[in-house]
């Protein structure tokens, strides 16, 4: 089989061993793989990885092999799949059954491509550690990137009230607002939001979105801390603050969550599939290419060129 490995800070296409399942395991013949930010970093370096990597976290495709053990999924059948160990950028991947889901009937094979990491992690991020109520307030910020819309479609999907977004730019603003959002700030306009503005605050950038997003939470509000997308320094939050000002900080890493709680995967990913079949979660999809346009794709999400998801072919299902 054929694969993109990261080697010397960018991507090289290069045949591989075809993978064979472990017990609990399933091979999956890749038909689109989703794409993240994280891949672009593994690419350039800047998050660490072992000789011959293959990013990509999230796929659609076909079952190959199941492995010993496996007798909920079947050979043949058209599924969706969270790939903790990566793997996802080549034509044949493996993964844990327990993260492999049906694709609903009707639901089109490159959008559930794109479902697996940003709405899963959506919806046990806002359904875990941050305990969304019905009607509570959030800011998003990135609200319109791959994570940040998702948090928008689950949060309104789980019954949240008012979701208010910050991006970087007015094109993206005005994105935001035509999306849903009711009022959408730009990072410059961070300082200005008022103190104990939000129940819950999603921050996959760092820095000062950090520091800002706990100042603007209400008493009870909880800051969930979801990425690092602007590769600042660590921020601190001091623990005198948390308690003086009933606040909560709170870190939610999906690969790790589901390395603990296999089984909320499964649920959720299932739960993810359906509502984005059902229409009750939307999923931008903005672009769609063949394998040889994913270092173009890489590199646009690195400088933040891109809103919504975007995937790559690799096998014609």
């Amino acid at each position: 089989m054929y694969a993109y490995t990261v080697n010397n800070g960018g991507l090289q296409y290069v045949q591989k061993p075809e993978p064979t399942p472990e017990p609990g395991q399933v091979s999956i013949t890749v038909h689109t793989a989703g794409l993240g930010l994280i891949d672009a970093l593994w690419t350039i370096g800047a998050m660490p990885s072992n000789p011959d990597f293959v990013p990509g976290l999230e796929v659609s495709g076909t079952v190959g092999a199941l492995g010993e053990g496996v007798n909920h999924l079947a050979e043949g059948q058209l599924v969706a799949a969270i790939l903790p160990a990566a793997g996802g950028f080549a034509e044949v991947v493996c993964t844990p059954a327990t993260l492999v889901a049906p694709i609903p009937q009707g639901l089109d094979h490159d959008l559930a491509a794109v479902v697996p990491i940003n709405t899963v992690t959506a919806h046990l991020a806002l359904t875990t550690v941050a305990r969304l109520a019905e009607g509570e307030s959030l800011l998003v910020n990135a609200g319109v990137g791959g994570l940040g819309s998702q948090f928008q479609q689950v949060a309104r999907a789980l019954g949240a009230g008012p979701c208010d977004a910050v991006v970087g730019t007015p094109e993206k603003q005005a994105l935001a607002l035509k999306s849903g959002y009711r009022t959408a700030y730009l990072r410059s306009e961070l300082r200005d939001i008022p103190d104990g503005t939000y129940d819950i605050v999603v921050d996959p950038v760092g820095g000062d979105a950090t520091t800002q997003g706990f100042r603007v939470l209400r008493s009870g509000g909880r800051l969930v801390r979801v990425g690092n997308a602007s590769q600042a320094p660590d921020v601190e939050i001091g623990t005198l603050a948390l308690w003086l000002e009933n606040k909560t900080a709170a870190g939610f890493n999906v690969g790790a969550w589901l390395a603990e709680h296999p089984a909320d995967g499964t649920d959720s990913l299932a739960w993810s599939l359906e509502a984005v079949a059902r229409g009750d979660v939307r999923v931008d999809l903005t672009a769609v290419g063949g394998h040889e346009q994913l270092p173009q794709f890489l590199e646009a999400l690195e400088h933040g060129e891109t809103t919504g998801k975007l995937a790559v072919r690799f096998v014609s299902p």
